[in-house]
């Protein structure tokens, strides 16, 4: 895991945060996609003080462009036509989901690599 330190740690903690400023804004976000064109997607973007920012309406065609533009130092999240706020509040619990699980897989690697420098160490001494 190449991404293993306590920034990576505090982004997953923040996630799970941001999680939850989604969920909280679920109807808005439905509102925005009942008025979406073929071919375009809302982008949703939360800020980097876990504030719901804006909604961008955006070309699929466009999105691997824009998406990253649009996070920033923040969270987006991407929505089509049809979502509902049963399907974004099952996305946003998945998102903390996934966030606890890779905080909990560092610290288990954070661990084990503790345990073979005190094995090393040990070794050494004897």
């Amino acid at each position: 895991m190449q991404h293993v330190s306590p920034e990576a740690i505090e982004r997953a903690r923040r996630t799970i945060l941001v999680s939850d400023v989604f969920a909280e804004n679920a109807d808005r976000i439905v509102e925005a996609t009942q008025e979406l064109e073929e071919g375009f997607i809302i982008v949703a973007v939360v800020n980097e003080r876990h504030k719901f920012d804006s909604m961008h309406t955006v070309a699929i065609t466009e999105m691997v462009q824009r998406v990253p533009e649009l996070e920033g130092d923040g969270w987006t999240m991407v929505f089509s036509q049809g979502a509902t706020t049963a399907s974004i509040l099952v996305r946003t619990d998945k998102m903390a989901d996934l966030s606890q699980q890779r905080i909990d897989a560092i610290q288990r690697i954070v661990a084990r690599r503790a345990a073979k420098i005190n094995a090393e160490s040990a070794d050494l001494e004897n």
